[in-house]
């Protein structure tokens, strides 16, 4: 039963830690996205300074997310692992 636990928490720490890494690469795009996104809502126009923030923040904020889903999917890897690997 414990092995089984033990693989089952090791896929979902994968697949956490390829969410993470995924976020991170593509908050670039996202943040981008979610600029241009806004200067469609205000008529096509906006401040530079503003436009910038929006892409800034919002890709920070991406990032962040993305870096703490990914260790937190990579440190569950390895425990899990490590439990799998003390089953055997």
């Amino acid at each position: 039963m414990k092995r089984k636990v033990a693989i089952t928490w090791l896929c979902v720490m994968v697949i956490a830690l390829a969410v993470g890494i995924t976020l991170i690469f593509s908050s670039v795009t996202i943040g981008q996205s979610i600029g241009d996104n806004e200067v469609l809502k205000n008529g096509g126009a906006m401040d530079t300074i503003k436009y910038e923030r929006i892409i800034d923040s919002n890709t920070s904020n991406f990032r962040t997310v993305g870096l703490v889903i990914s260790l937190i999917g990579g440190i569950g890897m390895l425990l899990s692992g490590y439990a799998l690997h003390k089953e055997l």
